[in-house]
């Protein structure tokens, strides 16, 4: 066994057909983690971007023998299981299956709650986020806060297909750096669903706007 190999694995869990994964690019997808799994077997769930720093997972293999595989292959390997180009550290899980237990954050809606890190509050305008997210389908509102989550906004759509499609799509991704501030470096969007069903937008402002009056833009390949 390689000396990378055997620091890849922990032999003190029992066998279990859900394996962790550690050490994976925090903005790892389901996708990938299939796609490193399944020559050993058919998953059946996954646990994406777990942990404080979102670069754990779980995966579920149907069934033992084919967990087992995959830890074995890796144990006795040279090459050491990869994604993105960074070491994944493999174990078996003290689980023997995965649970998605669904937040509130979690349930579809029509209302997204946007958290935007790396930016200042001045640094990305209502402009900005009808932009980016109204690629999506219509915006009827936006309202934008401060928080100790950082800076981030409130966006409504038409229906909840039409945020789940806005979510799937810009979660973990950036705004395009020509519609941010020179200084601003990097921008992730981090969202999630909220519990609101319609905001209340008492007056326009440059912190939140009803967006009826505006058109669609259309525009889908700003990404």
């Amino acid at each position: 066994m390689s000396t990378s190999s055997q620091t890849q694995f922990r032999y003190t869990q029992t066998p279990s057909k859900v394996l962790h994964l550690r050490n994976l690019p925090w903005e790892c997808t389901e996708e990938e983690l299939v796609e490193l799994c399944k020559p050993f077997g058919k998953i059946v769930n996954t646990k994406c971007n777990v942990g404080a720093n979102r670069n754990q997972a779980f995966v579920e293999f149907v069934d033992l023998n084919q967990a087992i595989s995959m830890v074995s292959y890796y144990a006795s390997s040279s090459e050491p299981a990869q994604v993105r180009g960074k070491t994944v550290y493999i174990q078996y899980s003290n689980r023997h299956e995965i649970v998605n237990n669904k937040s509130p954050g979690d349930t579809p809606g029509n209302v997204l709650l946007v958290t935007i890190e790396g930016v200042e509050a001045n640094d990305v305008t209502i402009e900005t986020i009808h932009l980016v997210f109204s690629a999506f389908g219509f915006v009827h509102k936006i309202a934008t806060f401060e928080k100790a989550a950082g800076f981030q906004a409130l966006i409504q759509f038409t229906d909840a297909e039409t945020a789940s499609s806005a979510r799937n799509a810009l979660d973990g991704r950036s705004i395009p750096r020509y519609l941010l501030p020179g200084h601003v470096t990097s921008c992730h969007l981090r969202i999630s669903y909220s519990a609101h069903t319609d905001l209340n937008i008492k007056f326009q402002s440059h912190r939140s706007r009803h967006l009826s009056y505006f058109s669609i833009l259309g525009i889908t390949n700003i990404l």
